[in-house]
C-alpha cells in the first residue's frame, strides 16, 4: 500500500540513499543521466525546503520521489508546446528505488502529479527525461504524454526528449 506525502527535511538521508542506488543502476546500464553531482544534497535539500518534493512511502520506507514546481529550464523556450497558456506544472527528478521497481510506483507518482496539477489549476504538465532512459520513455508515452521535441543539457552526451500532457 503506497502513500504519497510531502517530503520532510528528516527524509534527506533516505532520499539520498535512494538516489545513489538509482545512479548506480543508471551508470551500470550505460546512462550518464544522473551522477554524483546531480541531483545532489543541495538540490534535494532545496526541494524539501520549498515543499515541492513528494515521496511515495510503502513497507515503512521511501520507495520513490518526484518534484513538482513551476521552474522551467531555459531550454524549454525552444519547444513548440501544444498548450502555451499557463500556468504550467513541471515534473523533475522522478525516481523509484531500484529495489522497488516494477511495482507501478512510477505510475502512481505520475498519476499523483497529474491530480496535483489539475487541483492546482495548471493547464499542463511538462517534463523531460533522458533519451537513454528507455523505461521512462515507455512510461510517459504509455500514459498519454505528447513528445514535443528535445533539449540538451551541458555535460550530457545524449538529448532529453520533452513531454507534455495538457489538462482539459
Amino acid at each position: 500500500n503506497i502513500e504519497i506525502r510531502t517530503g520532510r527535511s528528516e527524509d534527506i538521508q533516505e532520499i539520498m540513499g535512494l538516489i545513489a542506488r538509482c545512479v548506480q543502476v543508471m551508470q551500470a546500464g550505460g546512462s550518464d543521466q544522473w551522477d554524483e553531482f546531480y541531483p545532489n544534497r543541495d538540490v534535494i535539500g532545496e526541494d524539501l525546503r520549498k515543499g515541492t518534493l513528494f515521496v511515495a512511502e510503502g513497507e515503512g520506507r521511501i520507495l520513490g520521489i518526484v518534484v513538482l514546481d513551476e521552474t522551467q529550464d531555459e531550454q524549454y523556450q525552444t519547444i513548440n508546446w501544444k498548450q502555451a497558456e499557463g500556468p504550467h506544472l513541471m515534473m523533475h527528478r522522478l525516481a523509484v528505488d531500484p529495489k522497488a521497481q516494477g511495482k507501478g510506483i512510477a505510475r502512481k507518482l505520475v498519476a499523483f502529479s497529474e491530480e496535483y496539477g489539475i487541483r492546482g489549476g495548471y493547464s499542463s504538465l511538462r517534463l523531460d527525461t533522458y533519451s537513454k532512459n528507455a523505461s521512462a520513455l515507455k512510461l510517459y508515452q504509455g500514459l498519454g504524454y505528447d513528445l514535443r521535441g528535445e533539449v540538451n543539457f551541458p555535460g550530457r552526451v545524449a538529448s532529453f526528449p520533452v513531454f507534455e500532457k495538457v489538462f482539459q
